[in-house]
């Protein structure tokens, strides 16, 4: 039997409160829960994979730097021919189930939910802290909604996604380092001042 989840993949590091903000903060932080999925295509196959995501879920396997939706289903690029799914929360193995069920042989499916932790950033000023720990160009001319990078945030591997215009930002990492990266956005935050939602 595996340990009960822990009530926030961030422990302590993202308590309720609000830090040096007025009520329309700059910057909202909140840790996400997803179900989470990782796709792999198997060599050859990635044809196949991709007819099989489209026929069970309407969803196209985006190309590289992107993200692509369909419903509540997110795929996210990893890496070339890997894809890491996310999906509301639901019963414990759920989505990685029916992904599996749905690509057969053409795709390998690991469930990553606990692996990974979701931190979410939205407000006008989120770029302004991403900037302070984020190795990227995020100006909106270089990076919009829809874009997803695999690049290093706060000296950790992250996956950042760009959910909309808001701006929103989802950064997803292992769930062994959340706490500190937590704290370390939350550090770059302090002097714009941000609430935790």
């Amino acid at each position: 039997m595996s340990a009960p989840e822990s009530a926030c993949p961030f422990g302590d590091a993202l308590p309720a409160e609000r830090y040096g903000v007025p009520a329309d903060s700059p910057v909202r932080l909140a840790a996400r829960r997803y179900s989470l999925v990782q796709l792999a295509a198997r060599r050859g196959r990635a044809g196949a994979l991709s007819g099989a995501m489209r026929a069970a879920f309407g969803l196209e396997l985006p190309p590289p730097g992107h993200a692509a939706v369909a419903g509540e289903l997110t795929a996210l690029w990893m890496q070339p021919e890997t894809w890491l799914l996310m999906a509301p929360r639901g019963e414990s193995g759920a989505l990685a189930r029916s992904v599996r069920h749905a690509c057969g042989d053409a795709g390998s499916v690991v469930d990553q939910t606990q692996g990974r932790a979701v931190l979410h950033l939205a407000g006008g000023a989120t770029r302004e802290v991403l900037a302070r720990v984020c190795r990227i160009d995020l100006h909106p001319r270089a990076f919009r909604a829809g874009r997803v990078a695999a690049t290093i945030v706060a000296e950790l591997d992250c996956l950042l996604y760009q959910r909309d215009d808001g701006p929103s930002f989802e950064l997803l990492v292992s769930a062994s380092y959340a706490g500190w990266f937590a704290e370390a956005v939350r550090r770059a935050a302090a002097s714009i001042g941000y609430e935790i939602a």
